[in-house]
């Protein structure tokens, strides 16, 4: 429902990449860019990029790594995602962690801690940035140590210099993060965040996307009453929450920045619907939206108006019944010229 988003960041004298604001930009995919997208780190860049991936959470922070000696500089970026209210999980390996060492993570307040008979991977994820590497959350490792590894990122990372590196390929997050997973479920738990509920353990940042969907679809049927939504698989990781018939012989899609309205018609039905709405289009016709429906055989795409203040509906149950509103307009719209 919005733009795409990406991140401006700002190039440092050492070569590493600081991320200064988040912005919504649209930014074309150009050759140049497609090739450069994981990036080498190399000691000095991993101690910089894992600080950086901490410090940047925005919701939820998953460190597996199986040796824990934190250093005074990455504790202190810790203890400043965990003051900001994100929710660090932590992996390590069984019997590898010292009493002191734990007493001191263990003060972090929003700390899930796990370990694992046999975690050896090192492994740094916030959600939009992951660093795979050889690199432990060890004082020793980071002062002492020739270590390397990669940074991913799912959105596009730029710069003013001409510097580009384009978003990695999604399938890279989907198998590193199933792999996050596996070892998750192989873990056990030793401290649950306190505001977590009790009866259940959950980490956003590891949702596929078919849970996602499915968790979008039952919030979406809690406003849509009898119009019941499920979770429909486009791609390998791609679900969109569908409802089937949502009036007789259309279906209703929310995709992730436009809902689709599919009408079912024997082709030369369609086209002559499509005929009687083309004499009086206005693309604007439905307010709060914007539409398309560039000819019969495509279909027809709901979008948000951006002249329309979208930011005084802020509350789920509202945006949904705006969004309900917008295509019972349409579905009238095709009623009027059936």
């Amino acid at each position: 429902m919005g733009e795409e988003e990406s991140i401006k960041v700002q190039q440092k004298s050492v070569g590493a990449i600081h991320i200064t604001k988040l912005r919504v930009t649209n930014t074309p995919k150009t050759k140049n860019q497609i090739k450069y997208m994981a990036k080498f780190l190399n000691t000095d860049k991993l101690k910089y990029w894992i600080k950086e991936l901490i410090t940047s959470s925005e919701e939820e922070l998953v460190i597996v790594v199986p040796y824990i000696k934190t250093s005074d500089e990455m504790f202190q970026a810790l203890k400043h995602a965990d003051d900001s209210g994100i929710e660090t999980t932590i992996i390590y390996r069984e019997n590898k962690l010292t009493p002191k060492e734990k007493e001191k993570i263990s003060s972090l307040k929003n700390l899930n801690l796990l370990h694992h008979p046999n975690v050896h991977c090192k492994c740094y994820f916030n959600g939009e940035l992951i660093v795979i590497c050889s690199m432990n959350l060890y004082a020793y490792s980071e002062k002492n140590n020739r270590e390397m590894g990669v940074l991913l990122h799912k959105n596009s990372l730029e710069n003013e210099t001409g510097w580009d590196a384009h978003s990695d390929n999604d399938e890279l997050f989907h198998d590193a993060i199933h792999e996050i997973r596996e070892i998750m479920n192989g873990a056990n738990l030793e401290k649950l965040n306190a505001n977590n509920p009790k009866d259940r353990f959950s980490i956003n940042i590891l949702k596929t996307e078919e849970e996602r969907t499915r968790e979008q679809s039952d919030e979406i049927n809690k406003y849509f009453l009898n119009k019941i939504f499920f979770p429909l698989q486009i791609d390998r990781d791609a679900w969109y929450a569908t409802c089937n018939n949502y009036y007789d012989k259309i279906s209703v899609t929310f995709e992730s920045k436009r809902i689709a309205i599919e009408i079912n018609l024997p082709e030369i039905e369609l086209k002559g619907v499509h005929q009687k709405w083309m004499r009086t289009y206005n693309e604007y016709e439905f307010r709060g939206f914007k539409f398309y429906w560039n000819n019969h055989k495509a279909l027809l795409y709901l979008y948000r108006d951006n002249n329309f203040d979208w930011s005084k509906i802020d509350e789920e149950r509202i945006k949904y019944k705006k969004y309900k509103q917008g295509i019972d307009l349409v579905i009238a719209k095709y009623r009027e010229l059936t």
